[in-house]
């Protein structure tokens, strides 16, 4: 007698098949899927798909967005991983209604609709703030480096570029010179064979020809990039760049990707993949995008000291959004020098008061990367001052500040009054992206270029944000808003 509970014979015969409805409960994630997409307006999304020449049916857009949101909800990116899904899982059975797309069809889908993802994103956020999971009011922007196909091996800077020229340069240089001394008569004939030197002599002849070819290939890729003005070029996927990681001096051939948070419910509002190897002038895009997708007029922003440029920020401002960036560091306070802060500004003089009570008058103005600044400094009162030494290291002491720099102030004032606000930004930002790139392992893409990294990205997030509306109010909430209601 068996204590453990027995499984069927596996050779039993069915009089009748079982469903596969029956391995799906009212509760599973793919039932929201199907219903999610089957929604969808084909056109506003772009994937209407034309007859094969051939005359044979294609499958259907809406089934192969399926598998991929199944595929990408479920840690599974590969269209071939994608392709066994379909003859094992039994979800994905269900789902597809038995289809058996093979790999290349599936990657294909994927490579022909790149736009159509972000539209399907979009309307997923559609749905929430139809569900009130946006809270509309505070969104946090951060950016990621996410690796890109790749190799560092395989990207080239201009100084990478430089110092391999000068090495291929030494190489051919020493290999010329030993030929020279293969070609001179021998001191002592019998001291070497000549079949000894023949091997020598060609064996070096084809290393001096690889290094030319290497030769030529750099010096082509130099001169690509002296008329692109570029910096660097890469050779599988020519939109990746090195990019320095923030938190160590390690780097990576890869994309910047930027992205929106709601503090609502940690749901993304908006991602982007860029070439852009920090986030200095950012914000306001995303932001205005942000403010795009949220439909709200006011918008408050979050970000770290990265996104601190002055004309992004004003821009902004300019367009109803709240901005929260910390200044750069006071290079004067952290010095040991009087900070910037100690001068106050008269803004009816157009004029700073020093800590000594003089006057800094405005002089000759300045453009430094596209910013307008304008300067002021007292030669003469300095020249004379006791205190010289506490504010400066050279002869006078000079303060600049950018056109309007009345709305950096008030950024910085606010940031003051409302540290609260600012404390939220880590736990916003990182939440996505720390789901994305160490829980399920999207941290690397798996195509190449800008457009098809996009679409990656958009999959990405738009699993990330079915997943936590699921979390936050169940599969038969989602239904329901969709108009179907599980039978009783």
């Amino acid at each position: 007698m068996s204590f453990f509970i027995a499984g069927e014979d596996r050779q039993q015969t069915w009089m009748l098949p079982q469903s596969v409805e029956d391995y799906v409960g009212e509760d599973n994630p793919v039932r929201f899927i199907d219903a999610f997409v089957d929604g969808l307006d084909a056109k506003q999304i772009q994937m209407e798909v034309q007859p094969a020449a051939t005359g044979r049916p294609r499958y259907a857009p809406r089934d192969l967005l399926k598998l991929y949101l199944y595929g990408y909800l479920n840690r599974v990116r590969s269209s071939r991983e994608l392709e066994r899904l379909t003859h094992r899982n039994l979800e994905v059975i269900w789902l597809l209604k038995r289809l058996r797309p093979d790999h290349k069809t599936i990657s294909e889908f994927r490579r022909a609709h790149r736009p159509a993802f972000k539209q399907v994103f979009r309307q997923f956020n559609v749905m929430c703030r139809e569900l009130k999971l946006f809270s509309a009011e505070i969104v946090a922007i951060d950016g990621s480096i996410f690796k890109a196909v790749n190799s560092k091996a395989r990207n080239f800077t201009l100084t990478k570029l430089e110092t391999l020229l000068k090495a291929v340069d030494t190489g051919i240089e020493s290999y010329l010179k030993e030929l020279e001394l293969n070609d001179a008569p021998d001191a002592d004939p019998s001291a070497a064979t000549s079949g000894t030197k023949a091997a020598s002599t060609q064996d070096l002849t084809d290393k001096l020809k690889a290094l030319k070819a290497a030769k030529d290939r750099y010096e082509q890729m130099l001169t690509q990039l002296e008329q692109s003005g570029q910096s660097q070029v890469s050779l599988t996927d020519a939109d990746a760049r090195l990019m320095k990681k923030s938190t160590s001096k390690d780097s990576i051939v890869g994309y910047n990707i930027q992205s929106a948070v709601d503090a609502g419910h940690h749901l993304i509002v908006d991602i982007e993949a860029t070439t852009q190897g920090n986030d200095k002038g950012q914000l306001n895009a995303m932001a205005q995008r942000a403010k795009t997708e949220l439909g709200t007029d006011t918008l408050t922003v979050i970000a770290d000291g990265g996104y601190y440029a002055t004309n992004d920020l004003q821009a902004a401002e300019a367009q109803g959004i709240r901005v929260h960036v910390p200044a750069p560091t006071d290079g004067m306070d952290k010095a040991g020098l009087h900070a910037c802060e100690r001068f106050r500004y008269d803004e009816e003089r157009d004029e700073y008061e020093c800590p000594t009570g003089e006057r800094l008058h405005r002089h000759a103005d300045s453009v430094q990367r596209a910013v307008f600044y304008e300067v002021y400094y007292n030669t003469a009162a300095c020249a004379r001052c006791a205190l010289r030494a506490q504010c400066t290291t050279g002869k006078y002491r000079k303060i600049k500040h950018a056109a309007g720099h009345e709305i950096m102030e008030r950024i910085q004032a606010r940031m003051k009054a409302e540290p609260q606000v600012y404390a939220r930004r880590k736990d916003l930002v990182e939440h996505p992206f720390g789901t994305l790139k160490f829980w399920w392992g999207h941290g690397a893409f798996l195509t190449r270029g800008k457009a098809a990294v996009n679409a990656e990205i958009s999959l990405s997030a738009l699993a990330y944000n079915v997943k936590r509306a699921i979390n936050v109010l169940g599969v038969s909430a989602l239904l329901s808003h969709l108009g179907i209601h599980p039978a009783s």
